[in-house]
């Protein structure tokens, strides 16, 4: 790990500095995306050098917290949304709000809720450079062969539409529970965002578990219970892996299952013939009651200053560059949405209709849990308190999350 920057006295932009820049992504995205924009900013600012430091995902938080404990550590680089409170707890982050009005960035331009999540204590110490949502994909030639025309907007009739491939040798609905975010995120989660549930209460002082009293979060989970009733998912629930469902899903044997813009990729790994309209669709998430709004989670990398910088306005001026709105959209384009207000109303993904449920999505998505300190550790609790009650639908669904809240207030949030 290399430090801080080298030249340039005290930091200043007008000085020859260079300036280090962390990021996961991989040999086959950087090019696509990041490579152009520090490319295009180092054009316009010859004063400037920064190195690019691309660290596999696996090893990128690791590799980080070390540096930084050890007075080290790039300028600046992507942070997962999922580890702002820990870094900023660890005093890793340097707040962004005079970068932000230094450099003009258009936060108004950027969707809100995605904004807060990067905010601290009343600090802007993130700001988000990519996002996400889940949809629902499902096959219209399953479908049409149950007499069904059109996709569940509602979970009842999601429930009814998959309970018609109950006993047959091709699965009704399938869901990820492999990893300690699959409820929280890819299960319960989407469901649960579009009917108001919450896991956790947080006002970023003091924070509490709420999952047993939310009637949304209750509902998505009694949901689940009611669509492994119909016998007509796959087996192995305890432990489904994502790449499971992206295999029968492209072998026609699999009718529905939500997944992010990353699935369609994974299916045409699957099965290179597949083709979007013919073979599979996307639409909205069903929601609790028809005419309501279809929700679901968000995710995504932000981007931020680290507190060891010692270039700082240096770093600021490249986070300004790539949070223009051009600059997002080229840094998204081989990944995933720009965190724009209106970012799916652009080419690429106006173009496409695959994108148009997303679009319709996007709006009314959010993370399915308050970003606290322990993230990691609430959705783990999640998963392992809600998940025998999928495994076992007649265990009650109250209970564990009942369960779930006792564990996270008494154990992980005090």
């Amino acid at each position: 790990m290399s430090g801080c920057g080298s030249s340039g006295g005290g930091g200043s932009a007008d000085d020859k500095v260079t300036i280090t820049y962390a990021t996961p992504t991989t040999a086959n995205e950087f090019p696509k995306g990041e490579g152009p924009i520090i490319e295009a900013f180092q054009k316009a600012n010859p004063n400037i050098t920064v190195k690019v430091e691309q660290t596999p995902l696996d090893n990128y938080n690791t590799k980080l917290t070390t540096a930084f404990r050890g007075g080290q550590g790039p300028d600046l680089g992507r942070v997962n949304h999922t580890d702002i409170q820990t870094f900023a707890a660890g005093g890793f982050l340097a707040p962004l709000d005079s970068a932000i009005t230094e450099n003009k960035i258009a936060i108004d331009s950027l969707i809100p809720g995605l904004v807060d999540v990067g905010k601290i204590g009343g600090k802007q110490m993130t700001l988000p450079l990519t996002t996400d949502t889940r949809a629902l994909y499902y096959n219209p030639k399953l479908l049409k062969s149950k007499g069904i025309d059109k996709p569940p907007a509602t979970w009842d009739e999601l429930v009814a539409d998959v309970k018609l491939f109950a006993g047959g040798d091709v699965y009704g609905y399938g869901f990820p529970t492999e990893g300690d975010y699959s409820l929280s995120y890819e299960a319960v989660g989407p469901y649960m965002k579009g009917a108001g549930g919450e896991i956790l209460k947080s006002d970023g002082k003091a924070s509490e578990a709420v999952a047993a009293s939310s009637m949304g979060t209750s509902g998505a989970v009694k949901l689940l219970q009611d669509l492994v009733k119909t016998g007509a998912v796959p087996p192995g629930t305890d432990n489904m892996k994502g790449d499971t469902l992206y295999q029968l899903f492209a072998q026609d044997k699999l009718a529905f299952m939500l997944g992010g813009p990353w699935a369609k990729s994974a299916l045409e790994t699957n099965n290179p013939n597949i083709k979007y309209g013919t073979d599979f669709q996307t639409a909205v998430v069903p929601v609790q009651k028809a005419g309501d709004p279809s929700g679901s989670t968000a995710g995504g990398w932000q981007i931020g200053v680290f507190k060891n910088s010692k270039n700082k306005e240096a770093a600021g001026k490249l986070l300004a560059f790539i949070m223009e709105r051009e600059n997002l959209i080229t840094i998204n384009k081989p990944e995933a949405f720009p965190p724009l207000k209106d970012g799916l109303s652009t080419s690429p993904w106006s173009d496409d209709p695959f994108y148009t449920a997303y679009n319709e999505i996007l709006p009314h998505a959010g993370l399915p849990i308050a970003p606290v300190a322990r993230m990691a550790e609430v959705s783990a609790a999640f998963q392992k308190s809600v998940l025998p009650s999928l495994v076992d639908p007649s265990k009650s669904a109250e209970q564990a999350l009942k369960d779930f809240d006792e564990q996270v207030n008494s154990q992980i949030l005090n």
